[in-house]
């Protein structure tokens, strides 16, 4: 959800609460409506449309799993192919059949459709994959909101038994505060943060995603929401499943950087992209996808 001269616009983006609270505030201007009880549904929300690359690689010996590659919602898909060429240059020069894609698009942003379905769409190109190239499995190279998709396919929609590598970049986990995100939009020092107020009020959920459908994605990605619980609750960590999360000091959007999007289970590997490279040039929770470093990193991941 992005918040621009009061207009609001809706690119998914995995854990963002922070619109609740900004939300919240234009609720005294809007008209009246009743908080909906328990049984109260959601707007429905659309399921947006894909890009699928052209299956043109295949896997080899050396490197048996094509390995799907998942960006954020940062910019929009003209933006894809520069944001994301150093990481699909890296894998494939190592090898790896990469492939990049997008779900969930609505008016050229990607994940900003309904999350379950932008699930779904991947559940459905995994299947593509592994019956054009043979290969029994896939690994999972994420971007922010893209993780969340990832996470939803892995755990919700049982794609662990495929999926034996999740290397997660600046991922919007547990933990947000929501307060960063605010502060791009210059709401800053407010007395109460944004998974304070879903906590306290949680009805916000349903209300604003029926006075402002345009929210109803990113409110999705809320910890008050069923979506948000079907990934969250409980182990998010899947056995079989190998998890790597790189995160950044200088994170402006998963706040607070390192608890916001590191996963806290046995097993997983949780860096800073700064403790790894002291001397590389500076990151942030968008341009983390495009080092060279990053890209290196992942590799690693995936092949040492």
């Amino acid at each position: 959800m992005i918040f621009r001269r009061q207009k609001w616009i809706a690119p998914a983006r995995a854990g963002m609460v922070g619109v609740l609270l900004a939300g919240a505030l234009t609720m005294a201007a809007a008209p009246a409506v009743a908080a909906p009880g328990s049984g109260s549904a959601a707007p429905a929300v659309s399921a947006g449309t894909v890009i699928e690359p052209a299956i043109d690689c295949l896997p080899s010996s050396a490197r048996p799993n094509p390995v799907i590659v998942l960006p954020g919602a940062d910019g929009g898909t003209a933006d894809t192919a520069a944001q994301w060429g150093p990481m699909v240059s890296a894998l494939r020069h190592e090898g790896a059949c990469a492939l990049v894609f997008q779900g969930g698009i609505v008016d050229g942003k990607r994940w900003a459709g309904d999350m379950p379905s932008a699930a779904r769409q991947l559940a459905q190109f995994v299947a593509k994959v592994k019956a054009t190239t043979g290969a029994a499995k896939v690994d999972i190279v994420a971007h922010s909101a893209g993780t969340f998709v990832a996470n939803y396919f892995v755990k919700v929609l049982g794609g662990a038994a495929e999926v034996p590598n999740m290397v997660l970049l600046t991922p919007e986990a547990r933990g947000c505060d929501g307060v960063g995100f605010l502060a791009q939009y210059g709401l800053k020092d407010l007395p109460i943060t944004p998974v304070q107020l879903v906590t306290a009020l949680p009805f916000l959920v349903p209300v604003l995603s029926t006075l402002m459908p345009s929210m109803a994605n990113a409110l999705q990605l809320t910890p008050a929401s069923e979506v948000y619980k079907a990934v969250m609750d409980g182990p998010l960590v899947q056995p079989g499943v190998r998890y790597s999360v790189l995160a950044t000091k200088n994170d402006g959007v998963a706040t607070p950087p390192g608890v916001c999007s590191f996963i806290t289970e046995p097993g997983v590997t949780n860096v800073f992209y700064e403790d790894l490279f002291p001397g590389s040039p500076a990151v942030d929770h968008s341009t983390v996808r495009s080092s060279p470093d990053t890209a290196k990193w992942v590799v690693e991941q995936l092949y040492s």
